[in-house]
C-alpha cells in the first residue's frame, strides 16, 4: 500500500501497541509514542502491518489515521503546458481551514443520522447511495432500473451547503451515481422521507390523483424530482409552462406522460382548477390539470435540517485495495496529488470526483484512487463583473449552478447588452443534455475532463460544453499539483497535456469571454430525441459581422461534434471564411465543399455530414440581411416545443358504480409513497447473496476462467450448467453457445454491485466460432433457418394480379423493439418447507413460473412456491422471460441453500432476454384506379430468435389482423419465423397485431401514393360494412368504426387543419407539416373455439369475520389497473365499500388451481379475472342469501359475522367460466379506434414534433374509464417510440448497443393530446361491459409515419422531386432527413 500512517492513542494507553504477530497473546511487543509517523504495509483482519522506528510490525487498524504523505522538498516550477497567461485564479480564502483525515463518513436519511466508520466497515469506496441505502435502510421506498442514471428511477433528494451559492439547496440527484462517500455532511431525503399513504406529500398526492402512476416503478423519482424543485424554491412561482418541461431526467414507459405532467402544473402559479363541461352524453375534463391543490395539501416544507460541516475528511481504502481521499479545500487537494505523484509506485489511475456521474456514460468505469473534490469552496466560485472582459466559472460548479449563473449574469449586464449573446445561446443549448438530476451534480469540470480522457481512445461522447466552450475561445486554468503551477490554456492546449502530467493536476476553473459588437453566436443539436440524447452531430458558429456584411477575419469558430472524436474546430473552414460577404451564395457552397470533404464521422457518415452541412446553411440563413418569409422557419437550430394540454372525455354511469366511475388506482397512493413493495425492495434475510449472468457474446465452444473473479471482493462462487439438476431446457449453457446472448454462469457475491463486477471481470474462452446471424433480410434468404409458419388463402390472388389495373409491389422492415419495463427481470429465491423453494418472482405467468422452476429443479410442483404481489411493468416482457431469471434464483439457492436475489441491471435485460421481434414485410398488391384493393398477397418474415416457441403466437395473430378494417376479396398471406443467433423473442404490447395492421395501413399508403390520393380516401374506399365477414371468417356484427371515423375527423377539425396545414408548407420552404388519419380494429380471443370456456384466470376470494375482503387475483397487476377493477367489480356485486377489499400476494400454492394458466396478457386479464371475482361474488350472494333472510335489514358486517357463526364458509376460489369463445373464428370482439395525428418536421434535420394527437376508441362500458385512458395514452406514446425514437443498434458480435437505445420523454409526446372513449357498444361478454384497452391504441400509431411522409412529400414536391416512403421504422432522423431527397444544390438563400 505503501502510505505514511498516523499513530493515534489507544483506549486508556499512552501510546499505540505493537505487535510482531497480528494476534492478542504473548508475543513480542511493545508501545511506540502517539503520534509516530510510519509506513502502512498492508493488512490482515483487524491489524494493520507497517513499518515504524526500522521494524516492521503490527497495530490495530483503529489505531491508526491515514495522513497526506510529507510534502517533498520545494521544486523548481516545471514549464507549463502552454506559454503562461494571465491567471484568473482567486487566492484561496484564509477562512477555509484544512480538516484533519479520518475514516468516518457521517450524513442524514429522512431525518435520521447515520455514519460509516470505513475502518471498522469495509464498504467499497466507490459504492452507490442507492445500494447502501437499499443494503441498510429498510422501507426507504429507493427504486433502481437502470443503474446509470438514465431513467429516473433511483432519485431522491439531496440538500447541502452550496459552495456556489453560498446557502442550503435542495437539489434531484441519482443515488445510482453519486457514491455514498460523497455524502459526507449531507443530508438525504427519499419518497418515505417526505410522506405515506396515511399522510401524503402533496407531490405525493398529486401525482395519485391525477392518475400519474400505472405500474409505480418511476413514481417515486418522479415525485422527488418534483419535491426538490419546489422545496429548493418555494417562494418561487413557478408557471405551467415551466413545470411542463420540468421532466427531462426520468422515464416513464407505462402513462405517456400526460398524468404526470398534469400532477406537476397542478403546482404552477397560472393553473386554475379543471372544470367540467358537461355535454348531452359525455363528460369531458379539460386540460391542465386534472385537480388544483386545495387547502387538504400540506405546504411545502422548507429544507429539512442537515448535518453540520464535517470536521474530518475521508482517506481509506477498501478491500480491492482502491483508495477514496476527500479534499475540503484546494490547497488539500494539492497536498494529496503531489503526495500521490511521489509514490514509489504511481497510481494507475486518478480520478477526481464531483457528482460521479461519468458513470452514466462509461458504465463499470473503476480507479485505483479517488479523490473527491466536490466540497473544495474555491473551485466552485463563479465570477463576472459588468466592467470586465470575461465570466469565470469554477471546474467544480453543478452545470445547473453554472446555467443560473449565466442567467444571472445576462439580468445584470441587461438584455440589450453586446456582451450576453455567448450566455445566452449556453443557457439554451445546455438545458437539452444532459437531464435535469446529472445537471444538479454533474460539474462543468467533470465534463470538460471526460472529453479530455476519451478524446483518442474511440469512446469519445459527444458532450456539448466542450464544444460550446471552445467556440467562443474560452480558456481553462490548470493547476498542476506536482510542480505548483497554473496555467491558462486552450483547448487545443488542454487536450495536448499529457495524462501523466494530467493525472496530477486539475482544472481550477473556465474563462469564458464576452461576446463583442458583430458577434454572431448560434450551435446546434441533432439527436434521436429532443433532450437527454446523445448528439448524431451538433455544431457551435461564430463569426464576426462587419457593417458592411463582410466576416471579420481572425474570429471564426466552426467547431464540429458527434464525429466519433472529441469535438474540434475546423480550422480550415475558419480561414476560408475570412473578409467573405455573408450573401454569397456561391462562395457559401463552396464552404459546403470543405465541410463535407473534411469531417469523417465513424459512423453514419452520409447522415451526420448532411446534418453538419444543414447547420451551416442554418447558420449562413441567419446571416442573410433581408431573408425571404419562406425561409424564416428554417434558421432556428431546433423546434421549441410549446406547453403540453389535452382533455378526456368519457361517460360514467353512476346508476352502476363504482363500475365505470373514474376512481383513483388501489395501488396509486402506495405507489407514489414507496411503500408498493417490488421484488427488489423485499427486506433481504440474513445471508442472502447475489447473482450476476455471464451471456455468451460468441457461439462456439467455451472454457470457463474464473481466475480474476474468483480474487474479487464479496466473491461466493459461481452456478454452472453442472449445477443445473435438469439442464435439457439449457438455462444454462455447457460446453457450447448457441447464439450471442444465451447464459453461461451464474456468478454469486456478497451484494449486487459486487456481482456484477465479478460477472463482468469472468474468463470465457471460446473456439471453434462460427459468426452470430443478426440480421433478418439476410436470415431470410436462408431457407435452412426458415422454422414454423402460417397462412391463409381466400379467393384467387394471381387471378387478380393478371388483369387488375394496378399491381404493385413493396417491401419494408418494422424494428424491434425493447419493452423497457422500469422494472428489470427480478427473482428472490430461498429454501422453503419441507426441502421445497420460494421465488418472489416479477413475473405475468406464476404458474408457468412454477412448472419451469419444478422442472429444473427436477422437483414436484407442489414444492415450487411462486409469490408475487405486481410487477414495475411487462408489456409482455415478463411473460416467459421472467421464466429464467426465477430458475437462475432457484437453482443457486439449491445449490448454496442460501437466499439467492437476482436483479437484472436494464443492459442484462436488453442482452439476455427477448423483445419485440423485427418483421421484414413483402407485399404485392392490385387495385383499381380509384384506390379499391382487390388482391393482397403478404410474405412476411419474422426475427424469431434462437427459437420460434414465443413467435408463434405471433404469426397468428398477424393473419388475424392483417385486413385490419378493410374488406379485399382475395388473399394469400404465408407468415415464416426465421432463426436468428439472439434470445429468444417474445410478446410485447399487441405482438402480430401490431405488424399485421401497420401492414395493412402501409398497404393504404402505398396505393395512395401510387394514385397520388389522401390515404383518407383510399381508407373510406375500403372500409368494411357492417356484418362484412373477414377472410378468416368472423362476421363483423359490432362494426362501428365508421362513426369512430367520423367523431374523429370532427374533433381533429380534419378538413380545416388539412387546408391549414397546405398553406402552412406553401408558406415554408424547410419546415412542413403533416396530418394522418388513421383507423383500427383489435380482435379479441380467449383461447380458441376448441375450450368450451376460457378457464384462463382465477379468484381467491374470503370474507373474513369482521367484513373485509382479501382478494389474491390469478391475473397479475403490471400497472394496467387489474385490481383496482377487480375491487370495483367486487364491490358492486357484493354492494360493499371498496375500502374493505384488500388484494394480497399471488402464490401458486393457491392460484391456477383450477386448470388456469393466468398468464397475464392479450389485453383480456382484467375481464376475465373481473369475471372470475364476478363468479366468486356470485357464491358469496348464494351463500349469504339465507343469512339476509335472517336479517333483512342487517348490515353488512352483521350479515357476515351471523354467517360466521352458522358455520357458512364464505371462501371461494372460482375462476372465469362461463366466458364462451366465439363459434367461428379468431377473436370474440373487436376493439375499434381511430386516431388523428399532426405533426410538424424540420426538414434539413428532420427534428419532427407532434403537435395534435386527436384519439378516439370505442372501449364498450368503460370499467374504469380513468385508468382505461391511462392505457390509452400509454399504448400510444410507447407506439411513437416504435415507430420514431427506438431504433436498436447492434455490435458486429450482436451484442445490443443498449445506451444508444431511448424510449420517449415528455418532450416526445403531442403537445395536445385529446382522447375520447365512445360509448357506442357495450360489451355483454366482460363482466363490467368494457372493452380490451391496453394494447389496441398502439396499433394506430402507424399515423406517425404517415404524417411524417406528408411533411417529407411536401417538402419533397416544393423542390421538384419525389418523396422516399420509409424504408423501415422507427423512422429516424436519418430517415426522415433523406426522405424529402434533398440536396446541397436546394441549399439557397431564395
Amino acid at each position: 500500500m505503501n502510505r505514511r500512517v498516523l499513530l493515534k492513542q489507544a483506549d486508556g494507553h499512552s501510546g499505540v501497541v505493537f505487535r510482531s504477530k497480528p494476534q492478542s497473546g504473548v508475543d513480542s511487543k511493545n508501545v511506540l509514542p502517539n503520534g509516530t509517523i510510519a509506513q502502512l504495509i498492508g493488512r490482515e483482519g483487524e491489524y494493520l502491518k507497517i513499518q515504524a522506528d526500522g521494524k516492521v510490525g503490527y497495530v490495530k487498524a483503529r489505531n491508526v489515521k491515514l495522513i497526506a504523505e510529507t510534502p517533498a522538498p520545494k521544486q523548481q516550477p516545471a514549464a507549463p503546458v502552454a506559454a503562461p497567461q494571465p491567471v484568473a485564479v482567486p487566492t484561496p480564502a484564509a477562512s477555509v481551514e484544512p480538516l484533519q483525515a479520518g475514516s468516518v463518513v457521517t450524513f442524514t436519511i429522512n431525518g435520521m443520522q447515520h455514519t460509516i466508520d470505513t475502518s471498522k466497515s469495509d464498504i467499497p469506496v466507490d459504492l452507490s447511495t442507492h445500494d447502501w441505502i437499499a443494503a441498510n435502510i429498510p422501507n426507504s421506498g429507493i427504486r433502481r432500473s437502470c443503474g446509470v442514471g438514465r431513467c429516473g428511477s433511483c432519485v431522491c433528494s439531496l440538500s447541502y451547503t452550496d459552495n456556489t451559492l453560498g446557502k442550503t439547496v435542495v437539489r434531484s440527484f441519482n443515488s445510482c451515481l453519486r457514491p455514498i462517500l460523497a455524502c459526507n455532511g449531507m443530508h438525504i431525503t427519499t419518497i418515505s422521507g417526505i410522506g405515506n399513504a396515511a399522510n401524503p406529500h402533496p407531490c405525493q398526492d398529486a401525482l395519485a390523483k391525477h392518475s400519474g402512476t400505472q405500474c409505480g416503478f418511476c413514481s417515486a423519482g418522479m415525485v422527488m424530482n418534483l419535491y426538490s424543485k419546489l422545496t429548493d424554491n418555494p417562494s418561487t412561482k413557478f408557471t405551467a409552462a415551466e413545470l411542463d418541461k420540468s421532466i427531462d431526467g426520468n422515464y416513464c414507459r407505462c402513462t405517456g406522460y400526460r398524468p404526470i405532467l398534469d400532477a406537476y402544473k397542478s403546482f404552477a402559479s397560472d393553473t386554475e382548477s379543471k372544470t367540467e363541461e358537461k355535454t348531452t352524453t359525455q363528460k369531458v375534463f379539460n386540460a391542465t390539470p386534472l385537480e388544483k391543490p386545495t387547502t387538504n395539501y400540506k405546504p411545502i416544507e422548507a429544507p429539512q435540517n442537515f448535518m453540520a460541516k464535517p470536521t474530518t475528511r475521508l482517506a481509506t481504502t477498501d478491500s480491492s485495495g482502491a483508495q477514496w481521499f476527500t479534499a475540503t479545500t484546494q490547497a488539500e487537494l494539492q497536498t494529496i496529488l503531489k503526495s500521490l505523484s511521489t509514490r514509489a509506485v504511481i497510481p494507475k489511475d486518478v480520478m477526481k470526483v464531483a457528482g460521479h456521474t461519468s458513470l452514466g456514460l462509461y458504465a463499470g468505469r473503476k480507479a485505483n484512487v479517488y479523490v473527491s473534490i466536490g466540497n473544495i469552496p474555491e473551485l466552485s466560485k463563479c465570477v463576472f463583473t459588468q466592467i470586465g472582459t470575461q465570466v469565470t466559472v469554477g471546474s467544480t460548479t453543478t452545470l445547473t449552478n453554472m446555467l443560473s449563473f449565466f442567467e444571472n449574469a445576462i439580468k445584470a449586464l441587461g438584455a440589450t447588452s453586446q456582451k450576453i449573446k455567448f450566455l445566452q445561446r449556453f443557457v439554451e443549448h445546455g438545458m437539452r443534455s444532459p437531464g435535469n438530476n446529472v445537471r444538479n451534480t454533474g460539474t462543468v469540470g467533470g465534463n470538460l475532463m471526460l472529453a479530455y480522457e476519451h478524446q483518442n481512445d474511440g469512446l469519445a461522447f459527444p458532450l456539448e460544453w466542450p464544444m460550446l466552450f471552445e467556440s467562443v475561445d474560452a480558456t481553462l486554468n490548470i493547476v498542476n499539483a506536482k510542480t505548483s503551477t497554473t496555467s491558462t490554456v486552450t483547448f487545443p492546449q488542454f487536450y495536448a497535456i499529457t495524462p501523466d502530467e494530467m493525472k496530477f493536476s486539475f482544472i481550477h476553473s473556465i474563462n469564458i469571454p464576452y461576446s463583442e459588437t458583430g458577434d454572431v453566436f448560434v450551435s446546434y443539436k441533432t439527436g434521436a430525441r429532443h433532450i437527454y440524447s446523445e448528439a448524431f452531430a451538433s455544431a457551435a458558429m461564430k463569426v464576426n459581422v462587419a457593417a458592411n456584411g463582410t466576416i471579420t477575419p481572425g474570429k471564426t469558430r466552426m467547431v464540429f461534434n458527434g464525429m466519433g472524436t472529441t469535438a474540434a474546430r475546423m480550422t480550415s473552414l475558419e480561414t476560408a471564411m475570412d473578409g467573405m460577404l455573408v450573401t454569397d451564395e456561391a462562395k457559401f457552397k463552396s464552404l459546403v465543399a470543405i465541410i463535407q470533404s473534411t469531417l469523417k464521422p465513424a459512423e453514419k457518415p452520409e447522415y451526420r455530414i448532411q446534418l453538419c452541412v444543414s447547420f451551416f446553411y442554418k447558420f449562413f440563413l441567419g446571416l442573410q440581411p433581408n431573408l425571404p418569409a419562406s425561409l424564416k422557419s428554417a434558421v432556428a437550430p431546433w423546434n421549441d416545443k410549446a406547453t403540453t394540454s389535452g382533455k378526456q372525455a368519457f361517460t360514467p354511469d353512476p346508476s352502476e358504480a363504482p363500475i365505470s366511475m373514474p376512481i383513483q388506482k388501489i395501488d396509486g397512493l402506495k405507489q407514489c409513497t414507496g411503500e408498493a413493495e417490488y421484488i427488489q425492495n423485499i427486506p433481504l434475510t440474513t445471508g442472502t447473496i447475489h447473482g450476476s449472468i455471464v451471456w455468451a457474446t460468441q457461439i462456439g465452444d467455451f472454457t470457463l476462467n474464473p481466475t480474476v473473479a474468483s480474487g474479487m471482493p464479496g466473491f461466493k462462487g459461481v452456478i454452472t450448467s453442472a449445477d443445473v439438476p435438469d439442464n435439457k431446457s439449457m438455462l444454462l449453457a455447457s460446453k457450447k453457445t448457441l447464439y450471442v446472448g444465451q447464459a453461461i454462469v451464474i456468478v454469486l457475491a456478497a451484494t449486487r454491485q459486487q456481482a456484477s463486477d465479478c460477472a463482468a471481470a469472468f474468463g470465457v474462452n471460446y473456439t471453434q466460432t462460427t459468426p452470430a446471424v443478426i440480421d433478418l433480410d439476410v436470415a431470410s434468404q436462408d431457407k435452412t433457418r426458415h422454422m414454423s409458419s402460417q397462412s391463409i388463402t381466400e379467393g384467387d390472388v394471381e387471378k387478380e394480379f393478371a388483369t387488375a389495373p394496378k399491381v404493385v409491389t413493396d417491401t419494408w422492415d418494422l424494428g424491434a423493439q425493447y419493452h423497457f419495463h422500469m422494472e428489470t427481470q427480478s427473482a428472490y429465491a430461498m429454501v422453503g418447507g419441507e426441502g421445497g423453494v420460494v421465488v418472489h418472482s416479477a413475473t405475468q405467468m406464476p404458474v408457468v413460473v412454477q412448472q419451469s422452476v419444478a422442472a429444473v429443479l427436477g422437483q414436484p410442483a407442489s414444492t415450487v412456491d411462486i409469490r408475487n404481489r405486481r410487477c414495475g411493468g411487462g408489456f409482455g416482457g415478463k411473460l416467459t422471460n421472467s421464466v429464467t431469471p426465477a430458475c437462475f434464483a432457484a437453482v443457486a439457492t439449491n445449490k448454496t441453500k442460501l437466499p439467492v436475489s437476482i436483479v437484472y441491471e436494464q443492459s442484462d435485460n436488453m442482452l439476455g432476454a427477448g423483445l419485440r421481434p423485427p418483421w421484414k414485410m413483402v407485399s404485392k398488391i392490385a387495385f383499381t384506379d380509384t384506390g379499391k384493393l382487390t388482391a393482397c398477397q403478404f410474405t412476411p418474415f419474422v426475427g424469431a430468435g434462437y427459437t420460434d416457441a414465443d413467435v408463434g403466437f405471433s404469426l397468428q395473430a398477424f393473419i388475424g389482423a392483417m385486413d385490419n378494417c378493410y374488406s379485399v376479396p382475395n388473399w394469400n398471406v404465408v407468415a415464416t419465423a426465421v432463426k436468428l443467433d439472439l434470445p429468444a423473442n417474445t410478446a410485447m404490447r399487441a405482438p402480430g397485431w401490431l405488424p399485421g395492421i401497420f401492414n395493412a395501413e402501409r398497404v393504404i399508403a402505398t396505393v395512395a401514393r401510387t394514385l397520388n390520393m389522401d390515404p383518407v380516401d383510399v381508407r373510406t374506399v375500403n372500409f368494411y360494412k357492417k356484418n362484412d365477414v373477414t377472410p378468416y371468417k368472423m362476421p363483423l356484427a359490432g362494426w362501428d368504426i365508421d362513426s369512430l371515423w367520423a367523431k374523429t375527423k370532427q374533433a381533429a377539425d380534419y378538413d380545416n387543419r388539412k387546408q391549414q396545414i397546405a398553406d402552412f408548407n406553401n408558406s415554408n420552404k424547410w419546415v412542413k407539416k403533416g396530418l394522418a388519419l388513421v383507423p383500427s380494429k383489435f380482435g379479441v380471443g380467449y383461447g380458441g373455439s376448441a375450450q368450451e370456456n376460457a378457464n384462463m384466470f382465477d379468484v381467491n376470494l374470503i370474507v373474513n369475520a369482521d367484513g373485509t375482503i382479501s382478494v389474491m387475483c390469478g391475473g397479475t397487476e403490471i400497472g394496467q389497473g387489474l385490481t383496482t377493477k377487480v375491487a370495483q367489480t367486487i364491490a358492486r356485486a357484493l354492494n360493499v365499500s371498496m375500502d374493505l377489499i384488500i388484494i394480497v400476494e399471488q402464490t401458486t400454492t393457491v392460484i391456477g388451481k383450477t386448470g388456469c394458466s393466468d398468464a397475464t396478457g392479450g389485453s383480456i386479464s382484467s375481464e376475465l379475472t373481473c369475471w372470475a371475482a364476478r363468479n366468486a361474488c356470485n357464491n358469496v350472494n348464494a351463500a349469504l342469501a339465507p343469512v339476509r333472510k335472517l336479517l333483512p335489514e342487517g348490515t353488512w358486517k352483521e350479515i357476515v359475522a351471523k354467517a360466521y357463526s352458522l358455520g357458512i364458509s364464505l371462501t371461494f376460489q372460482t375462476n372465469d367460466q362461463g366466458v364462451s369463445p366465439p363459434s367461428i373464428g379468431p377473436h370474440l370482439y373487436n376493439t375499434y379506434g381511430c386516431v388523428a395525428l399532426e405533426c410538424t418536421m424540420d426538414i434539413l434535420t428532420g427534428q419532427v414534433d407532434f403537435d395534435l394527437a386527436e384519439i378516439v376508441y370505442d372501449l364498450g362500458r368503460s370499467v374504469n374509464p380513468l385508468i382505461d385512458i391511462g392505457q390509452v395514452e400509454g399504448a400510444f406514446i410507447m407506439g411513437l417510440g416504435l415507430t420514431v425514437t427506438e431504433d436498436i443498434n447492434y455490435y458486429s458480435n450482436g451484442f445490443m448497443r443498449w445506451w444508444e437505445y431511448l424510449i420517449p420523454t415528455p418532450w416526445e409526446i403531442p403537445t395536445e393530446m385529446n382522447v375520447t372513449l365512445m360509448k357506442e357498444i357495450p360489451n355483454s361478454i366482460t363482466a363490467g361491459g368494457g372493452k380490451a384497452c391496453g394494447e389496441p391504441p398502439i396499433t394506430c400509431t402507424y399515423a406517425a409515419v404517415e404524417a411524417i411522409e406528408k411533411a417529407a412529400a411536401a417538402a419533397a414536391t416544393s423542390l421538384g422531386k419525389k418523396a422516399m416512403a420509409s424504408p423501415s421504422t422507427p423512422f429516424t432522423g436519418e430517415l426522415r432527413m433523406a426522405s424529402s431527397q434533398f440536396t446541397t444544390g436546394d441549399l439557397t438563400f431564395n
